[in-house]
């Protein structure tokens, strides 16, 4: 491979990330606008600079299709789901019954935004977590914006000892580290990650209330993220599939505990809140169903993901059935090779998130149709609404993952990244976590991230002399960084809540927050090396 390495390739490897960066941020462009315009960049720039061929773009754009296919069957019944949950007036009770759990409104975001999405992402992953707790908060009067925002920073932080440490195992497997090295990799990367959990959520509460609201909350914390972020570090290099789901469970327990106690039974909720919208809710003449009949999409939803996920003889009879596709490899003109691939990104559909997802839908509209909370004429409407709401991801995931794929196929990934550990040397340590941060915002997916610069960082920390587990806990606690403002996951939380033409203002709102924790991420590994 002989990739030239100089100025104009790093700089025009760089020209369709910046581009969406600058027009989504700055310019207000919607990401269904601006995800189009990136793939066509990286595309021309794959073939006039890098010289890829169309035979070769086309290979990719097929991969790109599939890995989308494999989000956008979780997103179609997420989306679903919501909308047969607001056609049955389900969030209406959800918000009740929430309120008579605890009467404390804090608490109860806290709840909704916070441990049921950690659990949720826990089993699930693939943006579902955001899916269902954005509408949630979104019931009990949370605002639109920071319904996503709110979500978007506290389930995160599972996006990579989450759904059954998928994102983890994709790293491992992808560098080939094994004993020692990954142990202390898993353990520093768990420290990083309870750092972020702890700053996310002091965040939120910031927003609700700031001073006040942090003050008030910060019994709650302190136990919830001793029980989730302590309990990941103790797992984490002994027993990863679990490291994340089991404490959030606990948590989620512990939760509806310290609901009954007197500081967070009571009624209280700061006036002048700018994260919620209260507003008089009219009292309806149909017929009302109860809170666990509400919750039910969700309760089925976590049931079967149990079941299928967590009993090792069910699990190990339906991943039997895998589904993939076999591409061949590509090279440039350059000679960047992309090696062939037998069995492309496998998805099982047995045990996939989005065939969790539909059953949960379908088994909820089967029972509410028949306890007559929906109409029968209500399938057409839902479907309807779901449609419009899914097109516009739609387009904007085939998009983003394609351009990845571009970028990644012709070398442009492996130029720009290879370009500034030239420029930084040993201060590179400090820059580490933004290359997680932007596989996941390119790809929407830790997991994508880890297995694009998981070799890079390996290579990265031989070239340096120093330890792989501090680069590699590095770039995975840069990809949950990213996941709280990934495109998909952004993307998640417009769909469901109906938010839309703002991506700009929740970038804005996460990204300085991320960006400042990757920046003390990587100056303390810098200073725990010299």
């Amino acid at each position: 491979m002989s990739l030239p390495m100089n100025l104009l390739f790093w700089i025009t490897a760089g020209i369709p990330i910046l581009f969406l960066l600058v027009v989504i941020m700055k310019f207000g462009w919607s990401v269904s606008k601006a995800a189009p315009v990136g793939m066509f960049l990286a595309g021309i720039t794959a073939v006039y600079v890098y010289r890829s061929t169309l035979p070769a773009l086309c290979l990719e754009a097929g991969k790109g299709f599939w890995n989308a296919a494999t989000i956008l069957l979780v997103i179609w019944p997420a989306v679903f789901s919501y909308e047969l949950s607001c056609e049955s007036k389900g969030f209406q009770s959800i918000r009740i019954g929430i309120q008579n759990i605890s009467r404390h409104e804090l608490f109860q975001i806290l709840i909704l935004g916070w441990i049921f999405p950690s659990f949720l992402q826990g089993i699930t992953g693939f943006g579902v977590a955001v899916a269902v707790g954005a509408p949630l908060l979104l019931s009990i009067g949370v605002t639109p914006f920071y319904s996503i925002v709110i979500v978007l920073l506290c389930h995160s932080w599972g996006a990579t000892f989450g759904t059954l440490s998928l994102a983890w195992e994709a790293l491992v497997l992808q560098t080939g580290i094994c004993g020692e090295v990954e142990a202390k990799a898993a353990i520093l990367a768990a420290i990083l990650i309870w750092a972020f959990q702890i700053t996310a959520v002091l965040l939120s509460c910031w927003f609700y209330g700031k001073w006040k609201g942090i003050k008030e909350a910060a019994p709650a914390i302190c136990i919830l993220s001793l029980i989730m972020g302590g309990g990941q570090m103790s797992l984490a290099a002994v027993h990863s599939v679990i490291a994340n789901f089991l404490p959030t469970a606990m948590a989620l327990g512990a939760a509806f505990f310290l609901s009954g106690t007197r500081r967070y039974q009571k009624a209280w909720y700061i006036e002048d809140s700018p994260v919620m919208t209260r507003k008089t809710q009219e009292n309806s003449k149909e017929k009302e169903m109860s809170f666990h009949q509400a919750f039910l999409p969700y309760y089925i939803l976590t049931g079967i993901t149990i079941f299928c996920l967590l009993i090792p003889p069910v699990n190990r009879l339906l991943s039997r059935w895998s589904l993939g596709f076999s591409f061949p490899e590509t090279v440039t003109g350059y000679g960047y090779l992309t090696t062939a691939e037998p069995f492309f990104s496998p998805i099982k559909p047995l045990t996939y998130a989005g065939t969790f997802l539909a059953l949960a839908s379908l088994i909820s509209y089967l029972y509410y149709k028949k306890h007559h909370y929906i109409r029968s004429e209500s399938l057409k409407v839902i479907w309807k609404r779901t449609v419009h709401k899914c097109m516009p991801s739609t387009v904007a995931i085939i998009c983003f993952i394609i351009m990845s794929k571009f970028m990644g196929s012709s070398g442009q990934i492996y130029i720009l990244s290879q370009g500034i550990v030239s420029v930084l040397g040993r201060f590179y340590v400090i820059v580490a976590p933004v290359f997680g941060i932007l596989g996941t915002f390119i790809t929407s997916s830790n997991m994508s991230s880890n297995i694009l610069f998981g070799n890079f960082q390996k290579a990265a920390a031989e070239f340096l002399k120093i330890s792989p587990s501090i680069t590699l806990a590095l770039q995975t606690a840069g990809g949950v960084l990213g996941t709280s403002f990934s495109p998909g996951c952004v993307i998640m939380g417009i769909t469901t809540t109906g938010y839309k033409g703002e991506e700009g203002k929740i970038l804005r709102q996460i990204i300085p927050c991320a960006g400042i924790c990757a920046v003390i991420f990587g100056f303390f590994a810098y200073l725990f090396l010299c």
